[in-house]
């Protein structure tokens, strides 16, 4: 896929950290998978990884966690 930032790049498979914060909770998620440019080094993140990151980022904050470091499994 071609960079949709610097136009320049293509993207290819890798992985990324993702930070989620709401009021008083932050979340990061480390080795997420993504698509990342070779150019700019811009993230993109599918629409369903993107919903499964939600998805337990409700269910930690649900449990009252401030602050947490996961590892994401696919």
């Amino acid at each position: 896929m071609k960079c949709a930032i610097c136009r320049n790049g293509h993207t290819e498979k890798g992985f990324t950290s993702v930070i989620l914060e709401q009021n008083n909770t932050t979340l990061v998620f480390k080795k997420v998978p993504a698509k990342i440019c070779d150019n700019c080094g811009e993230e993109y993140i599918s629409s369903e990884v993107n919903k499964k990151l939600l998805n337990h980022a409700r269910d930690e904050i649900n449990r009252g966690i401030t602050l947490e470091l996961l590892e994401f499994a696919a």
